[in-house]
């Protein structure tokens, strides 16, 4: 599937993050946390709850400013871009995958899908990329998205989150709310995403069965990422 906007090379860095510092409260969340994924690779990202793991997306998001740091998305250093520049980037360059999939469920999947194309200005052949989309991933034809199941649902949600080709995609706790056969499956396609796409995959999990099949698996402690297991070793 071809790329609709300016493609990346193969090893180029998608995410860069550096020094980032932020607190909320006058406590601090970050303190120099510095991280880099790569086109084709995944990364996990553990830790309590409250030590600031979807703050981290928000701010990758550019949803939150934080204190000190850099963020650089392909390239792009984002805590600095206009609210509207910053708009455009998040649509063409990075995908999300929420725990809930927040699907607007009177659209149909495919419907869902397409419409995240629209939105972002690639309608150009959208429908039959999401048909694609929605086909290797196994989600059946539907009047609307409450006729599916909840990891027939989150499937959609990932195929909207790659429609645009993202190089970046994102996933706060994707499988937090399905049962273990189906978050199972659902991981287990997650995380073949960054070949098959050719982006890069941030998950963010308590689940240690889900962050296991990550390149690496990344803690969240101090205000600072540091390894946490072999990742995709012990799959």
């Amino acid at each position: 599937m071809g790329r609709p906007h300016q493609a990346v090379a193969d090893g180029q860095a998608v995410l860069e993050v550096g020094a980032l510092r932020h607190a909320i409260g006058g406590r601090a969340l970050f303190d120099g946390l510095a991280l880099t994924l790569g086109i084709g690779e995944s990364i996990a990202v553990t830790g309590p709850s409250g030590s600031g793991k979807s703050t981290l997306l928000s701010c990758i998001l550019g949803l939150i400013k934080p204190d000190a740091g850099t963020i650089r998305v392909v390239g792009t250093e984002i805590t600095t871009l206009r609210t509207s520049r910053m708009a455009s980037l998040r649509a063409q360059r990075i995908g999300m995958v929420f725990q809930f999939g927040e699907l607007l469920p009177e659209l149909s999947p495919l419907d869902n899908v397409v419409l995240a194309a629209l939105l972002s200005h690639n309608g150009v052949g959208a429908r039959q990329r999401a048909q694609r989309l929605l086909a290797n991933l196994g989600v059946p034809e539907a009047v609307t998205s409450q006729e599916l199941s909840g990891g027939e649902r989150q499937r959609t949600a990932v195929a909207r989150a790659l429609i645009n080709e993202p190089a970046l995609l994102l996933a706060d706790e994707p499988t937090g709310a399905l049962d273990s056969h189906t978050r199972d499956r659902t991981a287990d396609q997650l995380f073949d995403l960054p070949r098959q796409y050719s982006c890069g995959l941030l998950v963010v999990t308590h689940d240690p069965g889900v962050a296991a099949r990550a390149d690496r698996t990344l803690l969240l402690s101090g205000g600072a990422l540091e390894a946490a297991s072999t990742g995709a070793g012990s799959r």
